[in-house]
């Protein structure tokens, strides 16, 4: 007999409880009106709240309560608390916390790097085996680049006879991807222990570079090559 009073109250209180139109539900007076008549009711006859056939109103009630009232301040910030609380006592989320969602990665660029191509004779080239020299312009962070890495880099290669660009990856497109093992020898001993953000010029004789053979039509024979290499990340 409870179960059926209690179906009967929830229509009567569905009805009298919703404001008249749209523009009296949005406003906050309009909100606050209703869900003070809605707990008024509550504590009047408290037993119907527990009748499953409330629950579907309960839940949409105290959602929309909380929803148009929160934040509101004085007697509206008041009711959206009270509707929270009396949606945790009977395991109704009112205040559902939204989904963190993470910032965008910022879009790799090639910052920092020159457009013209670093003087062979500067003496912040460090001579390594081999006649391969290194000059690194930014340390960069994190863990280094180890032999047989996969890379992700923007770069710009010289002859260094006479500074013409034969090849370039820079912003604004996307960084490529090499694996170090498919790569020439200078790039091969010369790239690792490079971190992520870090800038590095190669300086690479011809024998760690093309070679005799070159790589026409680009690189002639027995040309000495500078790059400049900015690691973007590594695996």
């Amino acid at each position: 007999m409870r179960s059926n009073q209690a179906k009967l109250r929830v229509d009567g209180l569905e009805q009298r409880l919703t404001p008249a139109t749209a523009a009296d539900f949005l406003s906050a007076a309009g909100q606050t009106a209703a869900g003070a008549a809605f707990f008024q009711a509550i504590a009047t006859d408290p037993d119907w709240i527990f009748n499953p056939a409330a629950r579907p109103f309960l839940v949409n009630k105290l959602t929309a309560i909380f929803q148009g009232t929160n934040g509101v301040g004085g007697p509206a910030q008041a009711v959206a608390m009270t509707a929270q609380h009396m949606g945790d006592m009977l395991g109704i989320v009112v205040n559902p916390i939204a989904p963190v969602v993470a910032p965008p990665a910022p879009t790799p660029t090639d910052a920092g790097m020159t457009n013209t191509m670093p003087s062979a004779t500067d003496p912040n080239w460090q001579t390594g085996a081999n006649g391969l020299k290194t000059w690194d312009v930014v340390t960069g962070t994190g863990s280094p680049v180890t032999a047989g890495s996969s890379i992700t880099i923007f770069y710009t290669g010289w002859l260094a006879s006479n500074g013409t660009k034969f090849d370039s990856r820079r912003s604004p497109a996307a960084p490529i991807t090499f694996s170090l093992n498919g790569l020439i020898q200078g790039w091969q001993q010369g790239i690792p222990g490079m971190k992520n953000g870090g800038i590095r010029r190669l300086y690479i004789p011809a024998a760690l570079g093309y070679g005799a053979a070159g790589s026409p039509p680009n690189i002639p024979a027995n040309a000495d090559l500078i790059f400049e290499i900015k690691m973007i990340s590594h695996t």
